[in-house]
Parts: structure tokens; sequence; C-alpha cells
């Protein structure tokens, strides 16, 4: 089982306006605007060995306890800047202000542009990072900021608008491949804010056939979304996934890659 706590706060200025019961919902980077991000994610690991005792033996001689709890925080600000409107598209650059990513270290910067409305990442600088790094995190940061597609259309104050998205989730040498079925709904609007509650379900599409693996998992969680700015301000989000397999498939593996669920960053 494990429970995660992630938290996005969004950093612009806000405009005031009255109560309205309906708002034009739209998400994405609009051109000469600064956007200061702040993520946090706090992780907890619980994994309960049901194996043989002379599995549970071998475990207990190399040092791993039964449960396995292992507690994670990572944290990631980060400014975005936007530049010029130029036909259809606008510069973006971002910088990471603090990290406590040993990959993703504060000072790193990534160059691109909103092309119609999707990001295109075109370079990284890093002092730290090498060259083989850059040219394998720029496709995958590019696909993380333009993954998720949100609709653009009006809502009402109690309208709900459902998500589906795939996610991969790396185990040992295993990728299991899910899908987050997200239900926003649009609780209420004061001063420019538009109030959604979260919910999601988290389901299983695929792993390996060579042996049964069993997954789900829930989310609920809080949005405040700027209707001027086009952007989130807050984004918390409280998950909890349940994975059930066969341990004799991961006993050659250590132990911290047996639930090595991905981070949200």
């Amino acid at each position: 089982m494990k429970k995660t706590i992630l938290l996005i706060l969004l950093t612009i200025s806000i405009t005031s306006c009255k109560s309205q019961e309906e708002i034009d919902f739209k998400v994405g980077y609009l051109p000469n605007y600064n956007y200061t991000l702040t993520q946090k994610q706090i992780s907890e690991n619980n994994v309960k060995y049901i194996a043989s005792d002379e599995i549970l033996q071998n475990f207990k001689k190399n040092g791993v306890e039964n449960p396995t709890i292992t507690r994670d925080t990572s944290l990631l600000k980060s400014v975005s800047k936007t530049g010029k409107l130029k036909g259809n598209e606008f510069p973006i650059d971002i910088e990471l202000l603090e990290s406590n990513n040993p990959t993703l270290t504060s000072g790193t910067k990534f160059f691109g542009k909103s092309i119609d409305g999707k990001t295109k990442i075109d370079s990284i600088y890093s002092s730290t990072m090498k060259e083989e790094k850059k040219r394998t995190l720029l496709p995958s940061m590019e696909s993380m900021m333009n993954q998720i597609k949100y609709p653009n259309r009006k809502i009402k104050v109690g309208e709900s608008f459902e998500q589906k998205n795939p996610m991969s989730m790396p185990i040992a040498d295993v990728t299991i491949e899910m899908e987050i079925n997200s239900i926003y709904t649009l609780k209420k609007v004061e001063n420019g804010i538009g109030y959604f509650d979260l919910d999601q379900v988290y389901i299983i599409k695929s792993a390996n056939k060579d042996y049964e693996m069993e997954l789900d998992g829930i989310g609920k969680g809080q949005i405040y979304y700027d209707i001027e700015k086009q952007f989130f301000t807050k984004f918390y989000l409280e998950m909890e996934m349940n994975l059930k397999t066969e341990l004799e498939v991961f006993v050659s593996f250590p132990r911290l890659e047996l639930l090595n669920f991905p981070k949200l960053v």
C-alpha cells in the first residue's frame, strides 16, 4: 500500500471579481507571464512480504524488515517565464530554483516554446547533468508537460467532467501500464478562482503475461483555478495504491525496487 500527498502551488497575481456560477475553463501557458511553481510530495511505502519461510529468512539475513516501511519527501520549485507572442507561438524558459532531486538540481534550465498550446522543449542547461542524460530527459519532460489535456469549454457550478489518462509505473524490470480515471467537480467560484473537487480511480491495464498482478487505488484532492491566468494556483492530491503479486518474481531484485512507485513531479 502506498499513500502519496501531492501539493502544487502556482504563485501568480490574482484579480478579484464577483462570485459567478459558470467559468470558461482553459488550462495552459499565456504569453508575457511569469509562473512560480512549488511541488511537494510526501510518499510512504508499506510493503508486507508473504512468502515461504526460506525466502523470508533470506530477506531477514540481508537486513530486510517485514513489513518494510520507507518514507521520502521530494521538493521542486521552479519559475516559468513566457515571452512575446509571434504568430502561433511564444518562448518558454523554465528554471529550477530549489530541488532535492539529484538529477534535477537547482539552476537547471529548460528552454522551449509553446506552439498552438503545445509545449516544445528544445534544450536543457545543467552544470551537473551529462549530455546523455539530457538527451533522455528532454523528450520525457516534453511528454510530461503535454500528457494531460483538459477540456476547453464552459463549466457550471455543480457540473463535473471526466478524464482518462495513461500512466506507466516501473517495478523492478517490469513496466505496468495503468489508467487514471479523474472526475473534476466545480464546487464554487469566488474572487476569480474556480474551486474543484478531484476524485481519481487507478486501474491496471497490462503488466506481464507470465504472472498475475493486481493493482488498484483511489485519489482525492482539491484544485484552485485562476480564471484570468488560465492556470492552477493550487493542486492538492492524496493517493492510495494497493499492489498484490507473487514475491518469487522479484526475489532477485533489491528491496527498494519492489514497490518503487514513480514520483509525480
